[in-house]
């Protein structure tokens, strides 16, 4: 099982309902892809402009499908440049 941890911080001029317009078909499409557990997007509580997509994935074969899709590779540039200073990931393994 592979727990994946994405940690952005959004620009001051990005608002959470730009975001959401590119955030929510990913999180739909990634939750139907092959191997997918859980698909979430969190904002901090005590941060609203901190950001952390929360995933989990069966295998790293399915990680590395999803990494390829093409709706992860339309979305993630795009959160990318929305983002202070892209996106940091932490990946877990049980």
């Amino acid at each position: 099982m592979i727990r994946l941890n994405a940690f952005f911080t959004l620009r001051d001029d990005v608002s959470l309902e730009e975001l959401k317009a590119v955030t929510d078909e990913l999180v739909a499409k990634s939750r139907e892809d092959e191997g997918n557990k859980g698909y979430d997007l969190y904002q901090s509580t005590t941060n609203p402009k901190v950001m952390m997509f929360c995933e989990t994935w069966e295998s790293q074969e399915a990680l590395d499908k999803h990494s390829s899709a093409p709706h992860f590779n339309e979305a993630v540039p795009k959160i990318g440049a929305m983002a202070v200073d892209g996106l940091k990931i932490e990946q877990f393994e049980k």
